[in-house]
């Protein structure tokens, strides 16, 4: 059902959603094509997500990343193929690099799914079980759902500027993802790890397992940030040969690249309350991060100018990881 509200809701929006980014109507034709495609046909990353979520509860953690790998490599096979028409297939262009896309969300959704059905519990018990999955999963809605209003806030905002702005954060989210790949599974490791604890009544344990994954956080995006601070022209480059972009780029990876460390504890603090139980600490966090903050924060420094738009990044790390600091601190003084 929600993925086909979802699918409905998005090719009835997809054009205006790009115009809200671009006004080129060349840019907003390919993402209206590209977009319809991965929404409609969006049933496959709908069930991959859940058989995985099923059996990482089960502490099956290989079977998804079998999944993702092998779906990643179709998705990166048939992308040469469908857009440039390759083995006599005709060119597809955005289209084909969309239905490879779908493709391989498909293909790890059939993988997952081998081993994630199971047979339904007495029909009875689901009032009571979807109310305390909706409960302990809000904090996971919202910082998945915020993140899409945050960018398009951004977006609108940078818009103001220039096209070539967006596409500089554009091409700063690219390489991000390369840097949370890493933040995100240990993130999710631990919330089975904290859970157990807790419910064990250990807490040194739980504070053991929050300071380990923080420190081994940070060192991971210690790379990120060396990365950001030293090369940022040379990796703006694998991704756009305009001047323009790159120069605004540049100095916007000096900026964010500086948020990389705070970002570690701003986005844990919340995985850490949610797998205690905590969702209201939780989604707070998650809320002032994305919707108090950064487009607030956005739009204030824009009117100073450009470059210091910049400055919302880390700036909005460090405040939400004071305020993360002060609810874990709160939460020791209870458990002592």
């Amino acid at each position: 059902m929600l993925w086909i509200l979802f699918a409905v809701i998005a090719v009835i929006i997809m054009p205006a959603y790009a115009r809200m980014s671009t006004g080129s109507e060349q840019v907003i034709h390919e993402v209206t094509v590209y977009g319809r495609i991965v929404c409609i046909f969006s049933f496959g990353l709908f069930l991959e997500s859940v058989w995985t979520k099923i059996l990482q509860a089960n502490g099956d953690m290989r079977t998804p990343m079998i999944a993702q790998i092998i779906g990643a490599i179709t998705n990166i096979i048939l992308d040469p193929i469908l857009i440039f028409g390759l083995a006599g297939i005709r060119p597809m262009g955005i289209a084909g690099a969309a239905v490879a896309t779908v493709t391989g969300q498909i293909v790890a959704a059939l993988i997952v799914m081998r081993k994630g059905i199971y047979r339904s519990p007495d029909i009875r018990l689901y009032p009571g079980n979807i109310k305390k999955i909706y409960y302990l999963g809000i904090p996971n809605i919202l910082m998945q759902s915020a993140y899409t209003f945050y960018i398009l806030g951004l977006n609108l905002i940078l818009a103001g500027f220039s096209d070539q702005a967006v596409t500089a954060l554009g091409l700063y989210y690219k390489w991000q993802t390369i840097f949370f790949i890493p933040l995100g599974a240990l993130q999710t490791c631990i919330v089975p790890i904290v859970s157990y604890n807790y419910a064990a009544k250990e807490i040194g344990r739980c504070r053991e397992t929050m300071s380990v994954s923080v420190k081994m956080g940070m060192a991971l995006m210690f790379i990120g940030t060396l990365c950001f601070e030293l090369i940022p022209s040379q990796m703006l480059s694998v991704f756009t040969g305009d001047q323009r972009v790159i120069d605004i780029g540049t100095v916007a990876f000096h900026y964010i690249g500086v948020s990389f460390i705070p970002m570690v504890t701003s986005l844990t603090f919340p995985v850490f309350f949610q797998a205690i139980g905590s969702a209201g600490k939780s989604s707070i966090l998650t809320l002032v991060r994305t919707m108090v903050l950064f487009v607030p924060l956005g739009y204030l420094f824009s009117r100073i100018g450009l470059n210091y738009f910049w400055l919302t990044f880390p700036v909005t790390e460090c405040l939400t990881t004071c305020l993360g600091v002060y609810f874990y601190r709160k939460f020791i003084k209870r458990t002592e």
